[in-house]
This record gives C-alpha cells, structure tokens and sequence, in this order.
C-alpha cells in the first residue's frame, strides 16, 4: 500500500516537473540507483547489483545523450567526459564486485544535483515572481 503511493506520487512529481527539475530527479534516481547498487554488492545481491547498476548506467547514458553540444560548449564537453567516467566506474563496479567504484560516481552525481537543485528554485522564484 505505502509503495504504490510512494509510486503513484513519483509519477505526478515527473509528469508535473519542468525540464530543470527533471534533470533534478533524475540526479536523484541516478544516485538513488548507485547507492542500491553499492549495498548489494556489500550483501553480495548480484541480482540487485545487476539491476540497481542498470538502471543507473541507463540513467548517466540519457543524461549524457540529451546534452547540447552546440549552444552548451566546453560545459557540455565536461558532462559528456564525466558521464563516461560514470558509465566506467559502474562497470568497474560490476566487474570487480567492488562498491568503492561507485564513491567518485556519486559524489559527482551529488555535486551536479545540487548546481542543478539550485537553478530549480531561481526558476521557481523567477516563475513565482515573474
């Protein structure tokens, strides 16, 4: 019961997001995903592992295509790089069954989310105001 309303509250925080806040959760889905991920590798749930660390390289790889290589420059330059040192380090993840892969994704992760996170709430001040 408490699962399906968590679900059916996530599905209207995206159906209801504006472009910024989407890329906020999907920061948090990503990060959510990698921290699952380095759990079951520390119980040793390959399955889990191999789900949680899906769902995250899937999560970095739409990130990563969705970025505007023209109007974003050097920046978008930087994500794509660091994208695939995301991408990378879940596989290493996977390979050497070794959580400790995931600690620089996250923390990446983490960093990104915030920049984001507070562009969100200028544009919700800004939409609020304006």
């Amino acid at each position: 019961m408490i699962a399906a309303a968590a679900n059916a509250y996530q599905q209207t925080q995206v159906l209801t997001a504006n472009r910024v806040q989407l890329i906020v959760l999907l920061y948090d889905s990503a990060i959510h995903s990698m921290e699952l991920a380095r759990e079951a590798i520390l119980t040793n749930n390959y399955k889990d592992k191999a789900r949680f660390l899906d769902r995250s390289m899937a999560i970095v790889g739409e990130l990563s295509s969705v970025l505007d290589f023209e109007r974003g420059g050097e920046i978008a330059i930087s994500l794509h790089r660091l994208y695939d040192y995301m991408v990378q380090q879940c596989i290493q993840a996977n390979l050497r069954h070794n959580g400790k892969h995931l600690d620089g994704p996250i923390r990446c992760l983490t960093t990104l989310r915030e920049g984001w996170q507070v562009v969100a709430r200028q544009e919700s001040v800004t939409h609020v105001g304006g």
